[in-house]
């Protein structure tokens, strides 16, 4: 349920925002945060929820706000945590916010990650950079609900060392890793002095622990690293039905109003806020100028 379902039936405000007290905030790397927030309504607290791959808009009063997506398991109640990166002019504000602020917030909105349709499968989680946050998401619902996957493998890529987001939060899972099946790979592309593995992801390919024919994938990035990636996956046995990419790119009102992420032709008209910002194999590949 959304924050403006939670309104009385009179109101109409689509940009309506709840109360979010920020209740803490520490570093991923030295663009981005981890912010946790609370609903001060009760009522809002109890009946919010969300999916993995869906995103808020963060409002901050008399600035401006921005979408970000939600990257804390689709489990918890009344809270959720945002990455956010240090790269505008409401993102820095927000950077500067001290616990015991408040913001608003609207959403959850777009159409997240199909889990129902990814259950009894394996999972294939491939992040680049920021898009390790709202797979994040996707990640914590699937050890929330071990039991309706199969085998997973998340790689996790960035330029360098210190910008591979919640490193030391996967390298601390190294245990749970090992007992609960899943392979993590953490990879960089661009730092000779990174103590670990280097290269693309699909370097990597060799240590994922999933069958291909029986696995779904998630991935998220650059928008240039989707076209190499489908083309390695495909060629691997991967069934394109089971691939699904979000874009964040070009994001702002999130209802599909200020037709700022408007993508395609006139036959083919979407807008990744509403109609995204999950899109399977199948859109990316048809829908003209998606990535």
């Amino acid at each position: 349920m959304t924050t403006s379902e939670m309104r009385d039936e009179g109101k109409e405000n689509i940009y309506d925002t709840a109360k979010c007290r920020l209740l803490r905030k520490y570093d991923l790397s030295e663009q981005d945060k981890l912010f946790l927030f609370r609903f001060e309504d009760p009522e809002i607290a109890m009946n919010w929820r969300y999916g993995p791959g869906q995103f808020v808009t963060v409002s901050i009063l008399g600035l401006g706000e921005v979408p970000i997506s939600i990257c804390s398991s689709a489990r918890t109640m009344g809270f959720f945590e945002l990455c956010i990166r240090n790269a505008g002019r409401v993102t820095s504000q927000i950077h500067k916010l001290e616990p015991g602020t408040l913001v608003g917030i609207r959403g959850p909105y777009g159409n997240g990650f199909p889990m129902e349709q990814f259950a009894n499968r394996d999972l294939l989680l491939v992040a680049a950079g920021l898009g390790m946050a709202p797979l994040r998401s996707v990640f914590l619902y699937a050890l929330d609900n071990r039991w309706d996957f199969g085998n997973i493998t998340i790689i996790n890529s960035a330029k360098y060392g210190n910008g591979l987001l919640f490193k030391k939060e996967l390298e601390a899972m190294k245990d749970i890793a090992t007992a609960e099946d899943i392979s993590i790979v953490q990879t960089v592309t661009r730092d000779p002095d990174f103590e670990g593995l280097h290269g693309r992801a699909t370097t990597h390919f060799d240590k994922v622990n999933v069958d291909p024919k029986n696995c779904a994938v998630a991935m998220c990035g650059p928008p240039a690293m989707y076209k190499g990636m489908f083309e390695e996956l495909i060629a691997r046995g991967y069934d394109p039905r089971y691939i699904f990419v979000t874009l964040e790119r070009r994001m702002k009102c999130g209802v599909g109003k200020c037709g700022h992420c408007n993508i395609g032709t006139a036959t083919s008209w979407q807008y990744a806020c509403k109609d995204g910002p999950v899109f399977d194999y199948y859109d990316i590949t048809s829908i003209p100028g998606l990535i």
